[in-house]
């Protein structure tokens, strides 16, 4: 597999966190839970919730529009493929949903037909990347990343949130 496939694929891996970031912060806020990462309901153990589950809360508890709700579908359901077919050995073998997500994504984001399948498959990925990524951060009023570990806060503009996550995952690609 290219670099640039290995890079988007990371992409949507970084990208999942900080989505799921803002909407354990989101729930904690509305469930006024005051240590999401410590909660057994929204943290990373046993019982908490899936990132689909976290996914499908935020779609029912906020209003978003049919496009949006797909983009946001579209994009949780790649990020499980990434997952599942992180050693496939193209970007365009890693989509093997029955769902064809990838040929949504080609009509989602149109491209220029001279290009390879490959490269419009990874600028259709980022561009969704930044606009699930705008999406969230807007709906869940996200305009902190919280650092875990030194307890710290980052102030981020909301509409360069998916700018950030781009920049931000594309230092550990490096």
């Amino acid at each position: 597999m290219e670099t640039t496939e290995v890079k988007v694929k990371n992409e949507f891996l970084v990208s999942a966190l900080f989505i799921e970031s803002a909407i354990n912060d989101y729930l904690s806020r509305k469930l006024d839970i005051s240590d999401p990462i410590s909660s057994e309901f929204l943290g990373n153990n046993k019982k908490g919730l899936t990132f689909d589950q976290k996914i499908d809360a935020l779609l029912d508890s906020t209003a978003f529009s049919i496009i949006d709700k797909s983009k946001i579908s579209v994009f949780r359901e790649i990020y499980t493929e990434f997952q599942l077919n992180f050693d496939a050995s193209s970007l365009e073998d890693s989509f093997t949903s029955e769902d064809a997500n990838d040929d949504f994504l080609m009509i989602l984001y149109p491209q220029n037909d001279y290009l390879p399948r490959e490269e419009m498959l990874i600028n259709a990925c980022y561009q969704l990347i930044a606009e699930v990524s705008e999406l969230i951060a807007d709906k869940t009023s996200s305009v902190e990343v919280k650092m875990a570990s030194s307890r710290k806060l980052f102030v981020a503009d909301l509409l360069k949130f998916g700018k950030f996550a781009s920049l931000f995952s594309f230092l550990f690609v490096i």
